[in-house]
């Protein structure tokens, strides 16, 4: 689908590629599409000589795969020695021979691209250094900047995994730029600076559209007074919808820079429609005015490695981590070589798993309305191209401090999954998690951290004890399932407008009506999905005012 193109900080992409579920195996984009840091990887990219400390170095092996570049036998067998003194699993290492310059892994390294047809490769970027820039206005940064030797590892390392290769013909620094592997993406100013040698603002956001997949770009106005400018030292995405802002002392050069940045944030929207939520972590001087870059941590998997600087605040940063990300194993790592501007994440870079389960599901709202079920849909894509295992499809749910239940889901689609928990009264909380199996051994859970972590949603209390049957707004769908026609027949308590929003599974607008104005009693509205508009199970939301319905479609062409 064609998307529009705007720029005030926030800008969409305009992108060929349309979203839209695909044969198991394939992506769920027709385009290219980027992961997401804590999507399922084999391991982590690190430089001998090393910029992580050794206890870095026996974490990052103990579950994982450490790929490790060096550029000579000689070095190899230096890292081997020290890694075995150490303690490190030498049987989850892997070394690769490539020149390097220098240990920033996550500036120069690989990004984990699936194209159109499900295939994993490597996105190669230009690269050459950093440079340090102030706030604003623009400048050109065209010279040389010395860093040929990292700007060639990518091609080392498409060889060595037996890929392909995707060149981007402009700078993409990886610590200024994050996403969330459904096209959203975010960098400072300094991006758009930095690529003018290249191209114009607009031609550069038009080509990040076209070979990166995106459809959202939200730049944020440079964090530093003077400095690279890199968005992970001062922003992290922690999940599609959730985002640690860097909170700094009130007296810090930087804090108006922080505070604009917070406001900026809080007019984004998430891939699943609804506005981030911004968790601020307080960074504390180490040095002067200089302080802890407590976003630059890396999620391996299930576990968050945060930088530390041995002052007290290291503590209260570990607690925001645990209370933002249940479920993570969240260990720190003190260090006198991080820096403000370079600390964990910069050192690191995550080789994604190629034949990775992908699971994405919209979270429902935090608060539903009373209904005899609750639909729980998600897309999951077998990478591997097997078949998902039937028996381990399932939402399990809970309600207050409760025991786990388990309620079945089904495939609904080629690449997704419908099931329900059971409708409960009002004031309850709703705990729950989905998981899905394929036949090449992987398993997945949303949240990824389930167990430990979870979504949550409560049931409206209307403070009136009505039933499902005379609250203030229903939804009938039918046919359901349909080929071709639609129809949505919403009753209403109450006048006034009428929003109906359709979802698919990843909680992307497909469909949208309104009607200004409607008496009490049943509206009806229709929709014809257009020739070719995939099969699967798609959700319906309309609302009235604080009042809200919803119902699942189920589409088979």
């Amino acid at each position: 689908m064609q998307r529009a193109f705007i720029l005030a900080f926030a800008v969409f992409v305009p992108s060929t590629h349309s979203a839209s579920p695909a044969a198991s195996g394939r992506a769920l984009f027709e385009g290219p599409r980027l992961c997401a840091e804590w999507e399922p990887s084999y391991g982590t990219l690190i430089r001998w000589p090393l910029g992580i400390p050794p206890a870095l170095v026996v974490e990052l092996a103990e579950d994982d795969s450490l790929y490790v570049l060096v550029e000579t036998p000689a070095q190899q067998s230096q890292a081997e020695d020290a890694f075995q003194s150490w303690g490190v699993n030498l049987g989850h290492c892997r070394f690769v021979t490539a020149q390097t310059w220098s240990h920033w892994t996550r500036d120069w390294g690989p990004y984990s691209m699936f194209d159109g047809n499900g295939v994993w490769g490597i996105t190669d970027p230009v690269f050459d250094g950093y440079p340090w820039i102030p706030g604003g206005p623009y400048r050109e940064y065209g010279e040389s900047r010395g860093y040929e030797e990292d700007d060639q590892v990518n091609a080392v390392l498409a060889e060595e995994f037996a890929c392909p290769l995707h060149p981007f013909p402009a700078y993409l620094t990886g610590g200024n730029f994050m996403c969330d592997g459904h096209g959203y993406a975010f960098s400072t100013l300094a991006m758009l600076s930095e690529n003018e040698a290249f191209w114009s603002h607009g031609q550069f956001l038009a080509l990040a559209g076209e070979e990166l997949g995106l459809s959202s770009y939200f730049i944020t106005v440079n964090p530093e007074e003077f400095g690279i400018q890199h968005i992970d030292c001062c922003a992290k995405l922690l999940v599609e919808e959730t985002i640690l802002l860097k909170q700094v002392p009130s007296w810090h050069p930087d804090y108006a820079r922080l505070e604009t940045i917070e406001d900026q944030l809080t007019t984004a929207i998430s891939c699943y429609g609804r506005p981030y939520e911004i968790v601020r972590i307080q960074c504390d001087p180490y040095s002067g005015s200089d302080v802890a870059a407590y976003t630059n941590s890396y999620i391996l998997n299930d576990k968050v490695l945060v930088p530390l600087f041995g002052i007290p605040s290291d503590a209260a940063a570990l607690e925001t981590y645990t209370e933002a990300m249940p479920g993570y194993e969240v260990i720190g790592f003190q260090s006198g070589s991080w820096y403000y501007y370079d600390a964990l994440h910069c050192r690191t870079r995550e080789i994604m798993d190629r034949f990775m389960l992908l699971l994405w599901h919209r979270p429902l709202d935090d608060e539903m309305p009373c209904l005899p079920e609750y639909g729980i849909d998600a897309e999951v894509i077998a990478y591997s191209g097997e078949a998902l295992a039937p028996d381990s499809l399932k939402v399990v749910w809970r309600t207050g401090a409760g025991e786990w239940q388990e309620s079945p889901m089904v495939q609904s689609g080629p690449d997704s999954i419908s099931g329900a928990i059971p409708g409960q009264p009002p004031g309850t909380v709703i705990d729950y998690y989905i998981v899905a199996a394929d036949y090449s051994g992987r398993r997945e859970t949303s949240p990824r951290s389930a167990p430990g972590g979870f979504h949550s949603f409560q049931v409206a209390a209307t403070g009136t004890g009505r039933s499902h049957d005379d609250s203030p707004l229903s939804i009938r769908i039918a046919p359901c399932p349909s080929s071709t026609l639609v129809e949505f027949a919403v009753t209403s308590c109450t006048s006034g407008g009428l929003d109906l929003s359709v979802f698919d599974m990843a909680g992307r607008l497909v469909h949208h009506q309104g009607l200004p104005v409607a008496e009490p009693g049943e509206s009806v509205f229709q929709w014809a999905p257009e020739a070719g508009f995939p099969s699967g199970c798609y959700m319906a939301i309309v609302r009235n005012g604080s009042s809200s319905a919803c119902g699942r479609v189920l589409l088979v062409r």
